[in-house]
This record gives C-alpha cells, sequence and structure tokens, in this order.
C-alpha cells in the first residue's frame, strides 16, 4: 500500500455481526491476529445497541440472523446520520443476483461470499478502512481500487460509479444467460454421449459375442479339416501304394497305355495327398497345435537336399535348379522342420510357375547390430506377379487369375502356410515381383551374433 494511507490495525476496531458462536469466534480470532480492535454482537438488534453505544470503524455481518437480519441492520445504520460513514461488509452464502441488488439498496458497501479465503477477507477488510481514510482525507476525496499490486484512486460521484456498477450488472446477467444457455447445451451433448457410449459398449459385447462364435468356428474348421484330411490320406497312401507295385510290374508285365494311366494316377495321388498334407498344416498352426523343437541346423545342407529333392521335378519341364551359397558354414537354432517345409514349398512353388530358365537358391548371413541376419532367397525367372494380385499373395486358398499363371496346379496354400510357418520362427517372409520378369521370395531369420 501507498505509505500515505497505510493503516495502524490497533487504532480500528471492527464490530462482527454474526448469529452462530463458532463462526464469531473464528471471525474474531482471524481479525484479532491482525491486530485489531474486535467487538460481536448476536444479531442486528444487539449490534444496532453497540453501535450507538460506541461506533466502530467497520461493520462485518452476516445476513441470515434473528430479530434483525444483515440488511436490516445495514438500512438502519445508513439512514443514521451519525452512522451511515461507518463501512459495512455483508458476508453471506447467497449468490443470487438480487441477494446482491437487495444488499445494494439496503447501502451495504461491500459483499463477501461464504465460503471464504482468510487472507481475501483480511485484504477487503483493510482496503475498507484504507478508502475510509482516503474519504475523510481533504487530499483525496476519493476511493482506492486495487488490482493486483496496482493501487488506483477513483474520483467520480456515487451516481457515476452506481451507473456503471449498473451497466456491468446488466453485462454480467447476459453473460451468465448465455454461460447457462451454453451449460444446457453441455448437458444435452453429455446425454447424448452417454446414449451413443452405452449403443458403443453394446455394439462392443456384441462384438466379443460374435469373435467367440467365429473363434468357435474357426475351432470346429479345423477340427473338421484335420479329421477329414486322416481319412483322406489313408486311402491315398494305398492308391499310391498299389500305383507303384502295379509299375514296378510286380504282379506282371503293363500294356504302355497301362503304364502311362498308372503313372497319371500315382501323380494324382501323390498331389493330392501333397495338397492334404498342406491343409492339415494349416488347420494345426490356425488351431495353436503346432510345437516347435529348436535345433541347431546347418543351412547349406538344408538348401543342398531340398536342391537335390526337387531337380528331377524341375528337369521335368526343363529347368536347372542352382545355388548360391558362402563357403563359411551358417548355423542357425529354429524348427528344422518348419524350416525344411518353408524353403521346398517356396522352391516348389517357383518350379510350379517357372516355364523356361531356372530357379536359384541364394543363401547370406550379415551383422544387423547385435543380431545376425540369414537370409534364403529364392528368385526364379518366371512370369512375375501383377502388381494388383501382389497384396492376396498370402491369403489362404488364393490363387492367381494371370493367364501365364493360372494353369499351375495347387490349392493356394503354399505362401498361406510359408508365412505362417515363418510367424511361428520369429522370421520374415518378404518379396519382390516384376512382371513378365520373374520373382524373388526371402526368408529373414534373426539370430544372436
Amino acid at each position: 500500500m501507498d505509505s500515505t494511507f497505510d493503516i495502524k490495525p490497533e487504532e480500528f476496531e471492527i464490530l462482527i455481526v454474526e448469529d452462530s458462536p463458532t463462526q464469531a469466534e473464528r471471525l474474531r480470532r482471524l481479525i484479532q491476529s491482525k491486530s485489531y480492535k474486535v467487538r460481536v454482537a448476536a444479531n442486528g438488534k444487539l449490534a444496532l445497541a453497540l453501535l450507538r453505544e460506541h461506533p466502530p470503524q467497520l461493520v462485518l455481518s452476516d445476513i441470515i440472523m434473528p430479530e434483525m437480519d444483515g440488511y436490516a441492520l445495514c438500512r438502519a445504520i445508513k439512514q443514521d446520520e451519525a452512522l451511515r460513514h461507518i463501512p459495512v461488509i455483508l458476508v453471506t452464502a447467497l449468490n443470487d443476483a438480487k441477494d446482491i441488488i437487495r444488499g445494494i439498496e439496503c447501502g451495504a458497501d461491500n459483499f463477501i461470499r461464504k465460503p471464504y479465503a482468510e487472507d481475501y477477507l483480511l485484504s477487503r477488510i483493510g482496503h475498507m478502512l484504507v478508502n475510509q481514510k482516503l474519504r475523510e482525507s481533504p487530499e483525496t476525496g476519493g476511493i482506492a481500487l486495487y488490482l493486483g499490486e496496482q493501487k488506483h484512486f477513483i474520483h467520480a460521484g456515487r451516481q457515476q460509479i452506481l451507473d456503471l456498477l449498473i451497466s456491468t450488472y446488466e453485462q454480467a446477467v447476459q453473460v451468465n444467460a448465455e454461460l447457462q444457455q451454453r451449460e444446457r447445451q453441455v448437458i444435452e451433448l453429455n446425454m447424448r454421449l452417454a446414449h451413443h457410449a452405452a449403443a458403443l459398449e453394446t455394439t462392443n459385447h456384441e462384438i466379443a459375442r460374435k469373435n467367440l462364435e467365429l473363434a468357435e468356428a474357426s475351432r470346429m474348421k479345423s477340427a473338421f479339416i484335420a479329421n477329414m484330411s486322416h481319412e483322406l490320406r489313408t486311402p491315398l497312401n494305398a492308391i499310391i501304394g498299389f500305383t507303384g507295385a502295379l509299375l514296378m510290374k510286380l504282379p506282371g508285365p503293363l500294356t504302355p497305355d497301362q503304364d502311362k494311366q498308372l503313372t497319371t494316377i500315382r501323380t494324382s495321388a501323390r498331389h493330392l495327398l501333397s495338397l492334404i498334407n498342406d491343409m492339415l498344416d494349416v488347420a494345426k498352426i490356425e488351431a495353436g497345435k503346432v510345437t516347435l523343437a529348436l535345433e541347431r541346423v546347418q543351412c547349406q545342407d538344408l538348401i543342398t537336399q531340398t536342391a537335390d529333392t526337387l531337380r528331377p521335378l524341375a528337369s521335368q519341364k526343363g529347368l536347372s535348379v542352382l545355388v548360391e551359397l558362402p563357403s563359411q558354414p551358417v548355423v542357425v537354432d529354429t524348427d528344422k522342420r518348419a524350416l525344411t517345409q518353408i524353403v521346398i514349398n517356396l522352391v516348389n512353388n517357383a518350379i510350379k510357375f517357372t516355364d523356361a530358365g531356372s530357379v536359384k537358391v541364394l543363401l547370406t548371413q550379415k551383422a544387423d547390430g547385435g543380431e545376425l541376419l540369414t537370409v534364403i532367397s529364392v528368385a526364379d525367372t518366371g512370369a512375375g506377379i501383377k502388381p494388383e494380385d501382389q497384396p492376396k499373395l498370402f491369403q489362404a486358398f488364393s490363387q492367381l487369375d494371370s493367364t501365364s499363371t493360372r494353369h499351375a496346379e495347387g490349392a493356394g496354400l503354399g505362401l498361406y502356410l510359408c508365412q505362417n510357418l515363418a510367424n511361428l520362427l520369429g522370421a520374415k517372409l518378404s518379396f519382390t515381383s516384376e512382371f513378365g520378369a520373374g520373382s524373388v521370395f526371402s526368408l529373414t531369420l534373426r539370430g544372436q551374433r
């Protein structure tokens, strides 16, 4: 505060008017802690008697009290020529604008709402006493208004200040009406949101139920495929065995036509058995019944054996199977059966969709930070894959419609099976392809250096 108008609390007496003994005692202790002198009255009637006996410098009054409330007390003070100069602060829990207007009509100088911060209450008392001192001073004849740490003197007349307060009140009422309208809109939006949340929860429950049904249907499908595959494999093995015996001419010689027909039967049976085995493997993977057996696998040996196994099949189409292997042994910790199945399927697929040229299997290994990347790639000189067909390449039972590849036999399970096996091994199966120029499929296995 400006030192010119600093006050000495011990020179000021404050009259507390409060019917609640607890509240009155709290106010008394608080105000006395700042060295003000304090008197207490339990209602307006008693307070008015004390005021006329010995006027204080400020009245701090509750509104709701017996015998004489705060409004009546304030009106009586302001109508008394000997008392009207005393500032009156009304302390109330009432918060309606009409209550404030009524207080102004009664002549109240300030309002403090309950619950209040003690620092704020003491600050208001100090400012009221300073302003009272300023009004009595011939040097200013105005009041001091504090905004933060800044003090401003107001010399306007009573009517001017009242007009300003009324216009400010009208603006506040308008803003309050707008806020209430916004609040109603927020409530309405919250109700809509709650409705949508309930609908979303219902939908989520329905989705969860459908997912359970789909999972059960998938389990039943896998079980059916597994059972049917086992049932079909037995007669197929018998057909393959008996046709093999006939082709070996164990029962007796065969005519050329009989030899050709039996060869067709055995080839078709072997193809069908291969498809059934693929379906059985897919069913096991989807049912989560595949158990990996990790072991040290020498990649050069595995690739060489695969190439030797499939080279006769490639020779039937006039294709060569090439291998490109590093001189240093490449060993990985993985499931040998699953890795072998992936490589066989990739090489077999390359042979199936290549009409001329070759199929090459490459093995590379390189460091990647603290890991070793082992990459087995199968490159062919086939027709390649159209860009629009590539997204569905790893889908189950998916076959390309390209005229250059549609003649190839298969159920469309080979690459789907390879990808699922790769996922089980923690590996990545990727490919690059240019239509008319061939494809390269790569299996990347990660291991510690």
